[in-house]
């Protein structure tokens, strides 16, 4: 592939108007930084007459959100070459494996079983606004640590909701998973006189399915708690089976 130099940021020096040397790059340069990135499997730059980026195509599988990816296309060129692009430049493509990876079989393998690390909720009564935050851990380490967020407009009645998809973020922020889970209903009964909270998750399996998952847990006084418990009995020991491992957790359900 020819070279297509492609111009960086100018820094001004100090306090003086004088400019730093432009620094040079080449397209095969910048599509081999990127390809390097976490789940990314093919990467195409596309540069002008005058050598500036008009647009990159990213190819990547679904075990991360497209969103991330692009923020760390973003950082990956501003901290290796001094190039900042626009993010509205940079397109993310995303498929299904026919067959899990190695990589991911081996993440699932280690993860087994996950647990709450912690969880809460913080909410902006005047501006209607709220930040849910749930954190899973399926060892000691902070490595083995995944953390889901949720933010937007907020009302108290959708407190379950909002802990609920703040929980299954931090379950597709867990490398393995064929395609991503929905959170496709949250919602409350009455069973025995006690409140229980009910979730139904959807996913893509490996012959491109889609499977429901539910889970289910009590409210023991703690309302946002028992949305994330919820979650967590859906897909513990349920999820293996999609990337391809045997569910040697799993029992009849």
């Amino acid at each position: 592939m020819p070279n297509c130099w492609v111009p960086s940021i100018l820094f001004i020096k100090g306090t003086s108007n004088a400019l730093d040397e432009v620094n040079e790059v080449s397209v095969e340069e910048m599509e081999n930084l990127i390809c390097q990135l976490p789940t990314v499997m093919k990467c195409a730059v596309s540069v002008n007459d005058w050598g500036a980026i008009e647009e990159i195509h990213v190819l990547t599988n679904l075990e991360r959100n497209p969103k991330q990816i692009v923020r760390d296309v973003e950082s990956a060129l501003l901290a290796r070459y001094h190039l900042k692009v626009d993010h509205k430049r940079i397109s993310v493509a995303q498929i299904v494996p026919d067959e899990p990876t190695a990589e991911s079989q081996a993440a699932w393998a280690r993860v087994g079983r996950l647990k709450i690390y912690e969880y809460h909720l913080e909410s902006d009564a005047l501006n209607q606004t709220g930040m849910a935050r749930v954190v899973f851990a399926w060892g000691e380490s902070e490595a083995e640590r995944v953390t889901g967020e949720w933010s937007g407009r907020y009302l108290p009645s959708q407190h379950h909701q909002i802990m609920a998809w703040a929980a299954v973020d931090a379950i597709n922020r867990i490398p393995g998973l064929i395609g991503p889970i929905v959170l496709s209903e949250c919602r409350t009964v009455t069973l025995a006189n006690r409140t229980v909270v009910l979730v139904g998750l959807s996913q893509y399996d490996r012959r491109r399915r889609e499977t429901l998952l539910v889970g289910a847990a009590e409210d023991r006084g703690d309302s946002h708690g028992a949305s994330v418990r919820a979650v967590l009995d859906a897909v513990n020991r349920k999820v293996a089976p999609f990337i391809g491992l045997e569910d040697v957790h799993a029992k009849p359900y």
